[in-house]
């Protein structure tokens, strides 16, 4: 498993924890990070579940929050981006990000 955070231009991707498998509820391990600008505050949160399952084709092999002040500078694309990188690492060879046609800030 990776263990260290992912510095990007703009935001660094601070690891929180890393979630295990959980089988039986049909999860795969998953990433778990904080979104911080360059001045290292949380605008956010980001994970990356690493495998697939029927359950991912709701969910998303990613999924990401930023706090409502810190929408519109694309910061959630950017961490996307900075976890392909992990997902590559992973060899997942695809990833699914999913949304809410009703979710406006997606």
């Amino acid at each position: 498993m990776y263990n260290e955070n992912i510095i990007g231009e703009e935001i660094t991707l601070v690891l929180d924890h890393i979630q295990d498998e959980i089988p039986e509820k049909g999860w795969v391990p998953a990433y778990c990070f904080w979104i911080c600008d360059k001045e290292g505050s949380r605008i956010g949160a980001c994970d990356l579940r690493v495998g697939h399952s029927e359950g991912l084709y709701y969910g998303g092999n990613i999924g990401y929050n930023l706090k409502e002040e810190y929408r519109g500078h694309h910061y959630a694309a950017k961490a996307c981006r900075l976890l392909f990188d992990l997902a590559r690492k992973h060899d997942l060879g695809y990833v699914i990000i999913t949304c809410n046609p009703e979710n406006i800030a997606s």
